[in-house]
């Protein structure tokens, strides 16, 4: 499966199901920045940039309005939640069809602080796969506290490590790309958290029932409540 491909798998979103942007969103927004989007990111724009879920559920891809270019140089087109994190690819890759992402880890644009993530591809799955576990997934869930070796060790048994999206602080694993799991580590490689998502109640209630983690939040419990709150209707 092309990268794509994996993003459409995960998400349940069908081959011959468009979530693109108007070919005249993109010709204008190469127009105002006076460039040509690398290929990659013309063809993400135009085949899945409207999708909410994917794009929008915790971290954001930029609308073609709100995309820019740094002062030192980079296209800007997507941030974190909270401001705290941007990506972008260097304006001298941009003919490069599936260039480099550079991540800015300072709010300042001034003084930036860029740190190498992947190339572009590779870093639209990753970030989709962040978006999942944060809520674009139907079931997800999360614990942010210590997790136990055995439970990494199960896990490190049983899905498969994605290398090229992972590193020394985030390792995310997957089953066949319908149900990942990420986890976090600190500097001396302690497991700190862990995110888990699938769009299938299934594969969810599996993960539940294997993983040995006392879970900070399960989306589940949220629909539990709000099918209680319409039976009390």
């Amino acid at each position: 499966m092309t990268y794509f491909q994996k993003i459409r798998h995960l998400y349940g979103i069908p081959e011959d199901e468009n979530f693109g942007l108007k070919e005249s969103e993109i010709v204008a927004l190469e127009k105002r920045l006076n460039i040509e989007l690398p290929a990659t990111l013309r063809a993400y724009y135009l085949s899945l940039g409207s999708h909410e879920s994917l794009n929008n559920a915790h971290n954001r891809l930029l609308r073609c309005e709100e995309v820019w270019i740094s002062q030192d140089g980079y296209l800007m087109f997507y941030e974190e939640n909270q401001g705290v994190v941007s990506w972008g690819v260097k304006k001298e890759n941009f003919m490069d069809p599936d260039p480099l992402v550079y991540g800015n880890y300072s709010s300042s644009e001034a003084d930036p602080d860029w740190h190498l993530e992947f190339p572009l591809a590779a870093c639209l799955l990753m970030l989709a796969v962040y978006n999942g576990v944060l809520g674009g997934l139907l079931f997800n869930g999360n614990c942010l506290e210590a997790v136990k070796p055995e439970v990494i060790d199960y896990i490190k048994d049983n899905w498969q490590e994605l290398e090229d999206l992972s590193n020394s602080s985030q390792r995310i694993y997957t089953r066949d790309y319908t149900e990942v799991i990420t986890l976090s580590f600190d500097e001396n490689q302690n497991c700190s958290g862990i995110f888990i998502g699938t769009n299938n109640r299934d594969r969810f209630n599996d993960m539940l029932d294997h993983l040995d983690v006392g879970w900070f939040y399960l989306s589940i419990e949220d629909m539990d409540d709000e099918e209680d709150e319409y039976e009390d209707e």
